[in-house]
C-alpha cells in the first residue's frame, strides 16, 4: 500500500451538501480515499466510478452483534452492501466496530470472521480486507513508544484480533488523536510537538529512535503493542485523526491547520519505526452541527457545510505513483549501483519495483525504502527446483525472504516469468510449495503468483471472447483464487501493434484519441488496446472459474528505438498514457489498477531483437530517454 491521504465523511448535520456534491468536492481536492460510518447507499451510489477508495463501517455495536451471532447475516450484509457496489465502488476495508467499549469487544472477532468468510464465498477476500477501529486507550504504556502494549484487561480480545489480521493480511485501524493527549496533559506535551511544528525532539531509549511529533510516537506505540502480541507484520492504518478549530482548549483554526497539514505532509514519510508510506484519514470532512458530546466535536471539519474551507490547507497531493511501478532489469554492464537505483525510485516517488531474481545487493538497498516489490524467484530452473520438493521451497524462502522481510516490503513472489514448454507443469506445484514455506516461516503478507505472456490467451478479440489457451492455466487461476493472489500478466500493446499495424491503429495502441471499439459480447466500449488486452485476461479468468482473481500488469512498455513503431514519441505517448490511465482501470474492471512499466533502464546486454535494448525510461547515466511526468 502506498501513501494514502483520506478523510472521514460524517453525516451528523442538518445542513450538509448532498452525497454527490461531497464526492465531487473530494475529487476536486484530489482526495482519493474516504471513510463512511455505515453502508450509506446514497453515498455508495455517488462513489460509483469515482476512483475514490472507501472504508465502510458496518455500523454500531448492535450491527456488530448481529454479524457476530449470525453467519447468514454476514453473508446478507456482504451481498447487500459490498457485492451490490463492487468493483465500481472501490471498497478497501470493512470496519467491524468503531471504538467499541470493553464490554462489547468480545463481539469483534466472531463478527470479523463471519464477514471475512462471506467475502471469501463472494470471491472478494483478496481485494477487500476486514478490520476494526480502536481507540488509543486500548494501548497501555504509550511513552516511550517502544513500551507500548495492549492493555492487560483487553489482551484476551486484542491478541486474537491481531492474529486474525496477520492471517488475513489486513491492517489494524487506529483512531489517533494527538489533540486529546495534549488537552489532557499540556504540562508535559508541548503544543509544537502535538501539531507537527519544529522545536521538540524526544528520544526513545528503548528503541533508539527519535521523535519530532506526537502523532508518529502514538502510531509507533501501536506497532510496539502489535510486536508484543506476536504480530509484527500487521500494518497500522490511521482511521481517524484530527484537531478541532473551535469550541475548547487549544481548539483554534491555526492549531487545526498545523496539525492536519502536518498529517497530510507526513504520510509519505511514515514513522521512525515504520518509514515509508502511511495510510491516514483526517476526521472530518465537515463541521457537523449534530455531533454530540463537547463542543469541539462539532468543529473537526476541514470544510464548512457550504463547502468553503474551515481554514487554509495546502491541497491534498494527487494520488502518488502508488499503482504504477517500474521493472528494474539488470542486464547491462554500465548500469548504476543498486543503491543509486533505489534512490532514483525514492526521489521520483516510484513506490513499486519488480526485480527478476533475489539479488541480494538490491534487496539490501531496498530495506526500509517504502518501495513495494515484486520478487521473481528466478528462471525456469528455479521453478523446477521449487516444484521438486517442499524442502527446496523452504530453503529458498529461508535464504531469500526471511532475511529481508518485512524491512523489504515484498508484495508478490513471481514463480516464473513467461514460462513455456514442459516447465509450465511445474508452476502450480512450485507455487504451492512456496506458499507452504511462507506459512511455515510465519510470513503472511506475501502473495505467490506467476507472470504470464498475453499468448496464454486464445480468442483475444473481442475481449469478452478471451479464454486460456493452455489447460494448466485453469489450475493456476483456480489456485490464485483460493489464495487471494493476483495473476501477474505481461501486457504489451506494442507487440500486438507491430504484428498487425493494418488492423490496429497507432493511436489505439498508444492511448491517443481517435479510435473506439465496441465489444458486442459484453456491451463495453474500448478506446485503447491496453484495456482490451487486460479485459481479455479477465474474461479468461471468468471462464476458468476464477472471475474474482485480480490482474496485476507485471510488465508493459514501448521501445524508443531500433524497430517498427519504436520511437521516442511513441514510447513517451504510451508510457505517459499508462501512468495517467491506471487510476481509472478498465471498462470491465473500473477503479485503480496496478501496473509496472518495463523498464527502468536501457539494458545493453539484453538478447533478442534490437528493440529489447531500448525499453528504458532512463539511460544508464540516469538521464531520461524522454520526458515522463509521474503524478507526484
Amino acid at each position: 500500500m502506498g501513501a494514502v491521504n483520506g478523510v472521514c465523511y460524517g453525516v451528523l448535520g442538518d445542513n450538509l451538501p448532498s452525497r454527490s456534491e461531497v464526492v465531487q468536492l473530494l475529487k476536486s481536492q484530489g482526495i482519493g480515499a474516504m471513510r463512511i460510518y455505515y453502508p450509506d447507499k446514497e453515498a455508495l451510489d455517488a462513489l460509483r466510478g469515482s476512483g475514490i477508495a472507501v472504508i465502510v463501517d458496518v455500523g454500531d455495536s448492535g450491527a456488530v452483534a448481529n454479524l457476530a451471532n449470525n453467519p447468514s447475516a454476514a453473508a446478507d450484509w456482504v451481498r447487500d452492501n459490498v457485492e451490490a457496489y463492487w468493483p465500481s465502488v472501490i471498497i478497501r476495508y470493512i470496519t467491524v466496530g468503531n471504538e467499541l467499549p470493553a464490554g462489547d469487544m468480545g463481539l469483534i472477532l466472531p463478527a470479523m470472521q463471519n464477514v471475512h468468510k462471506a467475502l471469501v464465498s463472494a470471491g472478494l477476500s483478496s481485494s477487500i480486507k476486514v478490520s476494526t477501529a480502536i481507540k488509543m486507550d486500548v494501548v497501555a504504556n504509550t511513552f516511550p513508544p517502544s513500551h507500548g502494549v495492549f492493555r492487560p484487561d483487553l489482551q484476551r480480545f486484542m491478541v486474537p484480533i491481531a492474529r486474525f489480521l496477520a492471517n488475513t493480511v489486513s491492517p489494524l485501524l487506529v483512531n489517533v488523536y494527538p489533540y486529546v493527549s495534549y488537552r489532557e496533559n499540556p504540562r508535559d506535551i508541548s503544543l509544537n510537538y502535538a501539531t507537527f511544528q519544529p522545536g521538540t525532539t524526544v528520544r526513545d531509549d528503548g528503541s533508539g529512535l527519535t521523535y519530532t511529533n506526537l502523532f508518529n510516537a502514538m502510531v509507533d506505540a501501536v506497532y510496539a503493542a502489535l510486536e508484543k502480541a506476536g504480530t509484527p507484520n500487521v500494518r497500522v492504518a490511521v482511521s481517524e485523526t484530527g484537531w478541532p478549530s473551535a469550541g475548547g482548549f487549544a481548539a483554534t483554526a491555526e492549531n487545526a491547520m498545523n496539525h492536519n497539514q502536518g498529517v497530510i505532509d507526513n504520510v509519505k514519510n511514515g514513522t521512525p519505526k515504520r518509514p515509508g508510506p502511511l495510510e491516514t484519514y483526517v476526521f472530518a470532512m465537515f463541521n457537523e452541527n449534530q455531533q454530540t458530546g463537547d463542543e469541539t466535536r462539532r468543529h473537526f471539519g476541514l470544510f464548512n457545510p457550504d463547502k468553503t474551507p474551515a481554514y487554509p490547507i495546502t491541497p491534498y497531493p494527487r494520488p502518488a505513483v502508488q499503482s504504477i511501478g517500474v521493472c528494474y532489469g539488470m542486464v547491462g554492464n554500465d548500469l548504476p549501483s543498486r543503491s543509486e537505483v533505489v534512490q532514483m525510485y525514492v526521489s521520483m516517488g516510484i513506490n513499486r519495483m519488480r526485480i527478476y531474481n533475489p539479488d541480494r545487493e538490491a534487496l539490501d538497498a531496498l530495506r526500509n525504502s517504502g518501495i513495494d516489490l515484486i520478487l521473481d524467484a528466478g528462471g525456469f530452473d528455479t521453478v523446477s527446483y521449487l516444484a521438486a520438493s517442499a524442502s527446496n521451497a523452504a530453503s529458498w524462502v529461508h535464504d531469500n525472504i526471511s532475511p529481508y522481510y518485512p524491512a523489504v516490503n515484498i508484495k508478490y513472489i513471481a514463480v516464473g516469468n513467461e514460462v513455456v514448454g514442459g516447465t509450465t507443469e511445474s508452476i502450480l506445484p512450485a507455487m504451492r510449495n512456496v506458499n507452504s514455506a511462507l506459512a511455515a516461516a510465519g510470513i503472511g503478507g506475501i502473495k505467490v503468483s506467476t507472470a504470464v505472456k498475453s499468448d496464454v490467451i486464445a480468442n483475444s478479440y473481442p475481449p469478452s471472447a478471451g479464454v486460456f489457451a493452455y489447460p494448466y492455466m485453469n489450475g493456476v487461476a483456480q489456485y490464485l483464487a483460493s489464495t487471494g493472489a493476483p495473476l501477474l500478466a505481461n501486457v504489451y500493446p506494442y507487440f500486438a501493434y507491430a504484428g498487425n499495424p493494418r488492423e490496429i491503429s497507432l493511436n489505439y495502441a498508444t492511448f491517443q484519441p481517435g479510435t473506439t471499439v465496441r465489444d458486442d459480447g459484453n456491451g463495453l466500449t474500448y478506446t485503447n488496446l491496453f484495456d482490451a488486452m487486460v479485459d481479455c485476461i479477465y474474461a479468461a479468468l471468468e471462464k476458468a472459474g476464477a472471475g474474482n482473481v485480480r490482474v496485476v500488469v507485471s510488465e508493459s512498455g514501448w521501445p524508443s528505438a531500433e524497430g517498427f513503431g519504436a520511437s521516442m514519441d511513441n514510447a513517451r505517448a504510451y508510457n505517459q498514457g499508462l501512468i495517467d490511465h491506471v487510476g481509472r482501470g478498465t471498462p470491465k474492471r473500473p477503479g485503480q489498477m496496478e501496473a509496472y512499466i518495463f523498464a527502468m533502464f536501457n539494458e545493453n546486454q539484453k538478447t533478442g531483437a534490437a528493440t529489447e535494448r531500448h525499453f528504458g525510461l532512463f539511460y544508464p547515466n540516469r538521464s531520461p530517454v524522454y520526458q515522463i511526468a509521474f503524478p507526484n
